[in-house]
């Protein structure tokens, strides 16, 4: 099935009436420069809508309009992405943004395509490798500006198969690589921490120590005024209530739940452009198998499991270990055999 077929919007009437004309005929730039059509696309982010231009008919391109309440902090980030990585290979094109009072419209270059999800079950595998081999091209380009998509899936990657031709888009939580600087701690310590005020009984020397030490009778030691609890589910599969009171390690967790790499869900403090070479390997998982999502976890401790599951336990403790996390998986998993995986889902999958 075709998504936005080009055809001319000028004699189009509002599929849905007035309700669509109060969501986005509010705007007056939207209304003097453009005949609007159906939606594209939506979802937490907002709507996609095809909009023809009124001074050039039959010209059609593609309206954003984030959601009311979207942080503007988001809005401004992908408008600078989007105009650094403009018109990449197989990346989307940006044409303009206007901003009226709180609300923000993007228009980008118009993309009719196909429904990804019909075709991942049905496409033979050179084409599947087509189609990840322009998904390679695009994330080739966005990366080297430094940029990450974090939101790498079918759906953001569009696929028009009577032309084959390729559009990456949806740069919401799209951001620029930045080295956290939590993790450049100096190791040095200022002269004002160095000096005691009150030198400690160990520092003194001998003559001036306390002789509590030497006396015969020695007093019996107090335990702590606060005993702090101690962990109950070291190779348990469970989280204790000790460590549900650990302080959280807040990090960019941003993306879509079954392709958000390992180290967004160990909550890694650098995160880079390999996030998305994950996310694109299980889309790639998706095609080989003919299954989607490949992934379905409730939670990151159930993602950690079924990514154990594929991968093998032993992969995911070390990569968690190289950045100083502990990552405990009991039973140990081998991993599968991924080629043996593929000929099992799909009949017509061979050795390439």
């Amino acid at each position: 099935m075709m998504i936005g077929h080009r055809r001319s919007l000028s004699n189009q009437r509002p599929s849905n009436g007035k309700k669509r004309v109060d969501i986005v005929y509010r705007s007056k730039w939207i209304t003097n420069n453009f005949v609007v059509g159906d939606p594209l696309g939506a979802g937490s982010f907002g709507k996609v809508w095809t909009v023809e231009c009124r001074k050039r008919p039959a010209q059609l391109f593609a309206l954003k309009v984030p959601a009311p309440g979207f942080n503007p902090k988001h809005i401004a980030m992908e408008l600078k992405v989007m105009r650094t990585i403009s018109g990449g290979p197989n990346v989307v094109e940006f044409i303009a943004a206007y901003r009226e009072l709180d609300r923000v419209f993007v228009v980008m270059n118009y993309f009719p395509h196909d429904d990804i999800f019909g075709l991942i079950h049905r496409i033979p595998l050179e084409e599947s490798l087509e189609y990840m081999r322009n998904l390679f091209i695009a994330l080739r380009h966005i990366h080297r500006y430094r940029v990450i998509h974090r939101d790498i899936k079918p759906a953001n990657f569009l696929y028009n198969r009577a032309e084959r031709r390729y559009l990456l888009v949806d740069f919401g939580l799209s951001h620029f690589v930045t080295s956290n600087s939590s993790r450049k701690r100096s190791t040095d310590t200022s002269p004002s921490l160095k000096e005691n005020v009150i030198s400690s009984p160990i520092e003194q020397p001998p003559a001036k120590r306390c002789k509590r030490l030497s006396d015969d009778v020695l007093m019996p030691t107090r335990p702590p005024f606060i005993k702090h609890p101690k962990c109950g589910c070291t190779s348990f599969a469970e989280v204790c209530d000790v460590c549900k009171e650990l302080p959280v390690k807040h990090v960019n967790k941003a993306g879509t739940p079954g392709y958000r790499a390992p180290e967004i869900l160990l909550r890694f403090d650098e995160q880079t452009t390999e996030i998305d070479i994950f996310a694109a390997g299980v889309t790639m998982l998706s095609f080989l198998l003919k299954k989607h999502p490949v992934f379905r976890p409730a939670n990151d401790v159930e993602a950690l499991a079924q990514m154990a599951t594929f991968l093998g336990s032993s992969a995911l403790v070390q990569a968690a270990a190289e950045s100083g996390v502990t990552l405990l998986c009991d039973p140990s998993l081998p991993g599968m055999d991924m080629v043996k995986l593929a000929h099992n889902f799909g009949k017509d999958i061979r050795e390439a």
